[in-house]
């Protein structure tokens, strides 16, 4: 009797443990895209200071020991996007240049990557960041993460001359599925294949979500381009917001 107890107490012991872990799973998927953002508890705000033109190593290291918050995919992304996509033999990336802001219940981050050719800019992205203290929930986020890569040279076409597989990769690093970019970016080229139909000096939505995601409390993606006063395509924006609960 002991025995066919024990029995009993041990299965009923394993199914909890099970719906425990599906209950755990169950949570875990209700975010899409959950690797694109991060929260953790906290206690305190970040406090007032201002680190500008340091140097990345110097920036990731405050990030990480200092205000001990995740740096995100989009950095090493970025790096792997230039050494794969843009730089060429004849191209030199310099050295990236970051500046941190922190002013109480906000962290800023902008990290600047150059590409030159001698002494001409070619090539730059501007990557920014923003962390958000919640002093009622106690919680820090990455509350939003934006890139801009912009072709700065003389030359229209980027270095390969490959603009649409660079809003491809960019697409994909933030998480938009491959068939979901691939229709966007076939829906672009036909929209604005023809220059006098090109806005000039604005930028014009590829890929978004963001007032969906406001509204349902999601996390939005948004891809853009942006062209110049002569109607060229030489830039790709990029921008993800926690709107999660």
């Amino acid at each position: 009797m002991k025995h066919r107890n024990y029995l009993f107490i041990l299965a009923l012991f394993i199914c909890l443990l099970l719906a425990a872990g599906c209950s755990g799973k169950n949570n875990a998927a209700e975010v899409e895209h959950q690797q694109l953002i991060w929260q953790e508890q906290r206690e305190k705000p970040f406090g007032t200071f201002d680190y500008p033109e340091i140097s990345e190593d110097e920036a990731l290291d405050l990030l990480k020991n200092k205000f001990e918050v995740k740096v995100p995919e989009i950095i090493p992304q970025t790096k792997k996007l230039f050494d794969e996509k843009i730089i060429t033999t004849n191209l030199e990336a310099k050295k990236a240049e970051y500046s941190l802001y922190a002013s109480g219940n906000d962290l800023l981050v902008r990290g600047y990557y150059p590409v030159y050719k001698g002494e001409e800019l070619i090539v730059f992205a501007l990557i920014d960041l923003k962390y958000s203290f919640d002093k009622e929930q106690k919680e820090v986020r990455l509350a939003s993460q934006s890139l801009a890569l912009s072709n700065y040279g003389k030359e229209e076409a980027y270095p390969k001359d490959n603009f649409n597989e660079l809003l491809l990769e960019v697409a994909q690093n933030i998480d938009i599925s491959k068939d979901t970019a691939d229709l966007a970016i076939q829906n672009f080229e036909k929209d604005y294949k023809e220059v006098d139909k090109r806005p000039a000096s604005k930028t014009v939505v590829v890929y978004g979500n963001d007032e969906e995601a406001e509204e349902k409390k999601l996390v939005s993606q948004t891809l853009r381009v942006g062209f110049n006063d002569k109607r060229e395509f030489r830039e790709i924006h990029a921008a993800i917001i926690d709107y999660t609960e």
